[in-house]
Order: C-alpha cells, then structure tokens, then sequence
C-alpha cells in the first residue's frame, strides 16, 4: 500500500496592495506551489493575506488565520512561504509558531531561501541532529534580520515624513475631499490640486447646510444618492467593495468643518489635530482653497449653531412652529408650577364622514405638542389661530417696508487677525510645554513668533470695514409680502417679526407675549 503523500498549505502575504497591477502575491503562490509540488507534496489549501502587515501574529491574520485553528491544523502536514519575511518580521512570532510547529508535528518551509524546519516524528529515540538545529538557527536568524529591516523601514518613513512636514508636499495616503494628488510644480515628490468633482459635491453640501439641513439629513441624502467618500473611491480602484453607507454625521461634520478642505496641512490625530506652520508661522498650503473666505465663515457659523443646537427649525409643513406656543400651567403632562408649559404647537388634521350625508369633512386643529403626552384641553382650531397671528402682524407691521438680507463683504481682518493671535498662543503654548529641546528649536520658534507678533501689529493698524448681512428693501410693505407668500414663508415672517402666541386651555384667555 502506497504511502499517503503530505498535505500542503501555500500562502502569500502582501503588505500594499496598490490596485490590480500589483501581482507579487500572485509570484508567491506560483513560487510555493512549484516547491511544494517538486517534494511530492499535496497541495490541499492555500491562503492570501493581502493587505496584512507581517507586524501581525500568524494565528490573528484573517486568511492564514483559519488553517491554525485546532480543526484548520488536522488538514494540512506542511506550510510553504515563499520567503522569510512573507511569513515574520518579529522574532518573537517566528520562535512561537515554530514551537506551536513542533507541539503538531508540522513542516515549515521557506520555498526561495531553502531553509526548512521538519518536525515530524523521527522514530523512536531520535533526536534532533546538527543539520535541524542549523535549520533553526538561520530561520532564527533570518526572522531577526526581518525584523531589523522592518525596524529601519519605520526609521526611513519617520526621517521622511518629518522632513515633509515642513514642506507644501503631500506625503502619502488618500487626499481630503475635494483634491487629488499631482505631482509637485518643484519636481520633487507630489502635491494637491482641486479635483472638480470632490469639490462640486463638497459646495452642494455646504448649500445645504446653509438652507438649514441638519448633518444628519445631509449624510443620509449623500448615502441615498450614491456619492463616495474618497476612502471608497480608493477602495474601489484596489478591487475592494465600497462600504454600504460610507457617509456619517462625523464623515460630514468634518469634510465641512476641518481646515483640510480648505488647503491647508493638518498635523495630529481626531481632537488633537492642528495646522502645520512654516517657518514665518503661517499655515502651509498644500492646495487650492475649496471655498472662498466669506463662505468659509458662513459655513463654519452654521456648522457650529448645528453643533450647539441653536438653530432654525428646518422647512415644515406646521406653519406655526416655535411662532405658536402652549400656555398650559400646572397639568400633569408638563409639570410646570411656574410659568407656561411652552411647548410648540402641533398641527393636526382631522377627517370625518358625516351620517347623516356621507360627506367627508376636514378640519386643522392646533394642541399642545409636547410628548409623550400633550396638555389636556390646549387646542384650537387652525383657521382661528391663523387669523390671530395675520391680524396681530399686518395691523401692527403691515405698513412697513420688506427687506431682504445682503451679504456685504466690506473690509474685515477679524477672521485673520484671530487666526494670527490664535497662532500667538499656540507658540507660547509651545514654549510653556518645554517642547523647544535644542538651539535650533529655540531659534526656529523665535522667528515664528516675531513673524506672527509683526502681522499682528500691522493687521491691527489696518482700518476694517466689518462684514456682515444687510437690509434691503424690496419695494413692498410687510402687508403685502405676506399676502404673497405662502405658509412657511408666513411664517418666517413671524420669527422675524419675533411674534409669539401662547394659546391657554379653553376658557381662559389666549393672547401674544411679545410686543411688535
């Protein structure tokens, strides 16, 4: 009876995986195969782990992982890498596995450096010879040297980045949102410029947002319309599949808040991260400007009024929302000993079928719309409400002129001169921390600072025109205005007007809190 031949296991590792033109996993697989098959061994299984760093244990990468479970190890006899540092760039793993080898009585191969580790059974009273410890030995060894390579690998891309960090260069990775990387004007290494379709997506969101959405309702609608972030498109263009809903209220905060978007080198970590300064203290731009300064700031403004909640109600079809309030005191459902329950009114429409003609009748009722429960017996019909309000607003406001809101740019350096003086209290922040280490930190901190206190000083002496929104008149009175708009403009004329109705429970009496 023929001997059963061992069972093999192939694999390949791959640290980048840098779109379908990178094939060196597929060099590994043949290497291992043809070694594997030179020996007499049965290929039975192989594994690709793509995008792995060798940093990684053996048993925790995702495909090799499996064949090194209890079940995963009784289906193989040898595993074949092509070369040492496919399979270890740590020491400490390589002596591990080769002991969990040696527990299983595995054989472990290095196709291209001709070394192997044979622990199967020998016999009775074997024991190992010179050969299988020099074996040990150079995988030992071999497995050091990967390591130190690895470990002057990490040193080079520190040096690297580190030099970069002072340049208008980008480094490495997925740009922002709204650029794509080129290579430097200089001829030296690579930088951003727009890309047009990232930057058309970034100013529909800024639109929306600026109309009032919330960064909830901008992420869903990106989500819904199929647009991907820039991490998707990289995966894409690496054959991975995109995520299902890549967009989140974080995604979007930050593509709509981070300085990045604007051009400008970031440096740091989640909430630790700040602009990269050069030497005269100014942030280094690595690309374009996405939005012009008036927008920025407009964006910002709302950005931060979504964050803190301080904002107008987004379009509705109530058109008394936050202008029509209840004036419940005292009932269970508020709780309120003092003052009204205050909780907007909502709209609520009613259908019913007459029994005595069949006819379907509607009505609007307003009531009290805290929840979960509303205060009993705040309600009214909507058409008495809505009287209420166009007759307080056009009796006392109806003849006066309509205006409209101008952005007027003027002359404002605030923003810079902000920015300026922010820079000042990083610097000195910088010093209080004792992160000035050496002459050349000292010297290279000190011409920062004097660069930034001269911009200061001159920003200062500059006259500023502040910007801001302005009233325009369109031509007509309030009155007529409001005979021309429709319900959510009615009622934005109201909020403006700061017009307040607090409807009381029945049998008291309603009336307007704030005087036009």
């Amino acid at each position: 009876m023929s001997k059963q031949a061992p069972r093999a296991i192939v694999g390949a590792r791959v640290s980048v995986v840098q779109g379908p033109q990178k094939v060196s996993h597929l060099a590994q697989l043949e290497a291992t195969t043809k070694w594997a098959e030179a020996k007499g061994y049965e290929v039975v299984g192989q594994f690709e782990d793509l995008g792995v760093s060798a940093e990684k244990r053996p048993e925790d990468r995702p495909d090799l992982g499996p064949w090194l479970t209890e079940e995963g190890a009784a289906a193989w006899d040898v595993i074949v890498w092509s070369k040492m540092d496919r399979a270890f760039r740590s020491t400490r793993h390589c002596v591990d596995f080769a002991r969990w080898a040696e527990e299983r009585r595995k054989v472990v191969a290095f196709a291209d450096d001709g070394l192997t580790l044979d622990y199967r059974p020998k016999g009775p009273g074997a024991v190992k010879g010179i050969d299988e410890m020099m074996a040990e030995l150079f995988v030992y060894l071999g497995s050091f040297f990967a390591q130190l390579e690895l470990n002057r690998f990490k040193t080079r891309a520190q040096d690297s980045h580190r030099a970069l960090r002072g340049m208008d260069r980008w480094a490495s990775g997925v740009p922002p949102l709204g650029f794509k990387v080129i290579d430097h004007p200089s001829g030296k290494g690579k930088g951003l410029d727009t890309d047009e379709t990232g930057k058309a997506l970034l100013h529909s969101m800024a639109s929306r947002l600026l109309e009032g959405w919330s960064f909830i309702r901008i992420a869903a609608w990106l989500n819904e319309s199929g647009h991907l972030t820039n991490m998707d498109r990289a995966r894409v263009a690496a054959g991975k599949p995109a995520k299902a809903r890549p967009w989140s209220v974080n995604v979007v905060i930050d593509a709509l808040t981070s300085p990045r978007t604007q051009g400008l080198k970031m440096t740091g970590r989640g909430k630790q991260t700040m602009t990269v300064l050069d030497a005269d203290g100014e942030p280094i731009r690595l690309g374009p400007a996405t939005f012009d300064a008036d927008t920025w700031r407009q964006i910002q403004k709302a950005a931060q009024l979504r964050k803190l909640g301080q904002r107008t109600p987004s379009k509705t079809t109530n058109p008394v929302l936050g202008v029509a309030v209840c004036g419940c005191t005292g009932c269970p459902a508020c709780g309120v000993a003092e003052g009204i329950c205050g909780a907007s009114l909502a709209q609520q429409t009613t259908r019913k079928n007459l029994k005595t003609t069949g006819e379907m009748r509607e009505w609007r009722t307003y009531r009290c719309g805290r929840t979960p429960l509303n205060c009993n017996g705040v309600s009214a019909r909507g058409d008495d409400v809505d009287f209420q309000l166009a007759h307080e607003f056009t009796y006392n406001r109806g003849d006066e002129p309509m205006t409209r809101s101008v952005f007027f740019p003027g002359e404002d350096h605030s923003a810079e001169l902000e920015q300026v003086n922010a820079t000042i209290e990083r610097l000195r922040m910088e010093s209080d921390a004792g992160l000035l280490t050496t002459p050349e930190d000292e010297r290279l901190w000190m011409e920062r600072l004097k660069a930034q206190v001269a911009k200061r000083d001159q920003l200062a002496a500059v006259p500023s025109r502040v910007a801001g929104w302005v009233a325009e008149e369109t031509g007509q009175t309030k009155a007529e205005a409001w005979k021309t708009a429709d319900e959510g403009e009615r009622r934005q004329l109201y909020l403006d007007a700061r017009l307040r109705y607090v409807l009381c429970r029945k049998g008291e009496r309603s009336y307007f809190d704030r005087v036009l």
